[in-house]
């Protein structure tokens, strides 16, 4: 059994002496820091970032002159009739816009004889530049990147608070651990007296071994959730830490939050799986306007050729069964349909979310009072066992352990705030459409 203690108290020990160390290039900063420091330097908000750029270039799309094309050839022909030689060739073809380019020819032969053409030519039926998918990827891309950093703002909060929360935790778990001990030498001495049987030291020899067990976990979940603070930011030299607050402070956060959630109370909830619908709507009912009944192929061409300027003009029409786009424009009625229905569906979803929401900070916010009253009666009871100690009528380990009942429904106090917090911080993930930081 004593080995028992010894191997959890050396691992526990091993934990708070790795913790211990000086972390080199630790930023100690307040919670509000964190959040905004994540946002920043978040990798998956860099990411996002990366995705709007290339989303916007994509919009912007490359100049219609971008896709000029310039061919240069040659050769030798040779004829029955003796009729041979060298020649060369080239031309160019400049596409202003989706209906209209500009194109031009020079050749030249071996007897420097010199051709040019400069021609015209309009698609006036030709669709222009079709924007919409872009657009809708442009609009996607920048409504993830709105709700993740404002997603990444809360969760450095919670991270940053659970990591306070762990450190009490520690802290709790390392008195009780004095106070097991203390118990436990007393009740040796008691027991080499006559007062105390084998089986008491044994019964307290387990409440030691299960604190040290308590102090081993605690440490273990100080270590996650530092880890998970860290990996909030992408990877640095420095190392975030948290400014402590009181439970005082953290109730003043949640009451200006309380004030920017009532802004909301009258307004439609949004999320970002319903504004990329809406996008995917806009950019179908877009592509339906743009898609005619018919599009058949027609093209006007003018030329005129040097030296000699003999002009020349074309006109020519095609017509084929594929021009027909009453099929497309079937399925696109249809597809924006179900969209809608998407859309109401997605509405009527974030409309229970927001009652659901607004109902968990009101249960959360019972739990926070319960747990105060609480704490306040601990509070009670340790000043009336600090009275009673100076009568002699309370030992130093009843005091003790009072002031660890006081400490612990102060951690679970600061818990239900946190958690109050972290309610208040989804309730207002439905309204990141409209709310400005």
């Amino acid at each position: 059994m004593k080995r028992a203690v010894l191997a959890v108290a050396f691992t526990a020990l091993g934990l708070i002496r790795l913790q211990a160390q000086d972390q080199p290039n630790t930023v100690s900063l307040s919670i509000e820091e964190i959040a905004r420091r994540a946002q920043s330097r978040n990798l998956e908000i860099l990411k996002s970032r990366r995705s709007v750029e290339q989303a916007r270039k994509d919009l912007l799309g490359e100049p219609e002159l971008m896709g000029s094309r310039l061919s240069v050839g040659g050769g030798y022909t040779s004829g029955g009739s003796g009729s041979s030689g060298l020649y060369g060739q080239s031309s160019l073809s400049l596409p202003v816009t989706p209906q209209l380019s500009l194109g031009g020819e020079v050749s030249v032969d071996d007897s420097r004889q010199f051709g040019e053409e400069l021609t015209l030519s309009v698609e006036p039926l030709a669709p222009g530049r079709q924007t919409y998918a872009e657009e809708q990827n442009y609009r996607n891309a920048e409504v993830r990147e709105r709700y993740l950093r404002q997603r990444i703002y809360f969760d450095a909060e919670q991270a940053a608070l659970n990591l306070l929360i762990r450190d009490m935790e520690r802290g709790l778990a390392h008195g009780t651990v004095e106070l097991e001990q203390k118990k436990y030498e007393l009740v040796q001495r008691q027991q080499e007296l006559g007062e105390a049987s084998f089986q008491d030291v044994q019964d307290q020899l387990v409440d030691l071994i299960t604190a040290r067990q308590s102090l081993f976990n605690s440490e273990q979940r100080y270590l996650t959730d530092w880890k998970t603070l860290q990996l909030l930011f992408a990877p640095s030299e420095e190392r975030i830490a948290v400014v402590p607050i009181s439970l005082d402070e953290v109730l003043e956060l949640l009451a200006l939050r309380s004030i920017e959630a009532a802004r909301f109370e009258d307004a439609g909830p949004s999320s970002e799986k319903l504004e990329n619908l809406r996008s995917e709507l806009v950019a179908l009912q877009t592509e339906l306007k743009v898609t005619p009944s018919w599009r058949p192929e027609l093209e006007l061409a003018a030329g005129l050729a040097f030296p000699d300027l003999s002009p020349s003009v074309s006109l020519s029409l095609s017509f084929s069964p594929d021009q027909l786009k009453r099929d497309e424009r079937e399925e696109l009625t249809t597809d924006i349909e179900i969209k809608r229905m998407e859309i109401a569906t997605e509405s009527y979803t974030t409309e229970l979310q927001k009652t659901l929401g607004g109902q968990s900070i009101a249960i959360v916010e019972e739990a926070l009072v319960s747990t105060r009253v609480q704490k306040d009666r601990d509070g009670i009871a340790l000043q009336e066992a600090e009275l009673l100690y100076q009568q002699g009528r309370r030992t130093t380990l009843e005091l003790e352990q009072l002031r660890l009942n006081l400490r612990r429904t102060e951690i679970l106090s600061f818990q239900a705030a946190a958690e109050v917090y972290r309610a208040q911080g989804n309730y207002l993930m439905l309204f990141v459409s409209t709310r400005t930081d």
